[in-house]
């Protein structure tokens, strides 16, 4: 008999009497700590109960189960990141992005959450697809928002392959992380102005057309 992996529901918390604030933020930050210690196959609502200091009780009067109250914890992430910039230049408002994104994955635990949630894909894709839809995604968005206004005003080629550029930006951070390589505002800044040598309309490069 084969085993169906549990659903992880986006719902928001359930409705009741005025909650305490501090005592909903120690459990979602219990929540991604255990989620990071010990994965979510090994997570309990217990576990989370004891590193908050509530009783599992509390829990279970906010979220039904685990999968909920992992949800919740997964939207409780974007409070780490801020409105994206808007200063008039693409080039600078990109690269302040980046260096908030990173920012916020380094001081906060996006980075560990994303890799327990790539271990955790196979057995249970949906917890993964939550952090993508819920934290990744809409930062993808604003990114390719601040390159259009840079296409608007006239400092892109509007042929641009706007996600294209966004996806390079954003791997080299994922890959100098990966490899351990540090991260400073320089490089940011050097890997934004490679890109921006082949999109700019002020430094529109050529394409070679091959041979010698």
């Amino acid at each position: 008999m084969t085993q169906t992996n549990p659903q992880v529901t986006q719902q928001d918390p359930k409705p009741g009497r005025p909650r305490d604030p501090n005592l909903d933020r120690a459990i979602l930050r219990a929540t991604i700590q255990v989620l990071t210690d010990v994965g979510y196959a090994a997570m309990s609502v217990e576990r989370v109960a004891n590193i908050a200091g509530v009783g599992k009780t509390t829990i279970y009067r906010r979220y039904e189960n685990k999968e909920e109250l992992t949800a919740a914890a997964m939207r409780s992430l974007t409070d780490n990141f801020g409105p994206p910039p808007d200063t008039g230049s693409a080039r600078d408002d990109i690269i302040e992005m980046l260096i908030q994104n990173l920012t916020a994955l380094e001081r906060g635990p996006g980075f560990s959450v994303m890799g327990a949630l790539l271990v955790e894909e196979r057995r249970n894709p949906a917890l993964l697809e939550l952090f993508r839809n819920r934290i990744m995604q809409p930062r993808r968005e604003d990114a390719v928002a601040v390159l259009q206004r840079g296409v608007e005003r006239g400092e892109i080629r509007p042929e641009t392959d706007l996600e294209t550029a966004v996806y390079a930006m954003v791997g080299s951070i994922l890959a100098r992380h990966i490899l351990g390589a540090p991260q400073t505002r320089t490089q940011i800044e050097n890997t934004v102005d490679t890109i921006f040598q082949g999109i700019s309309t002020t430094n529109h490069i050529t394409p070679s057309s091959g041979g010698g």
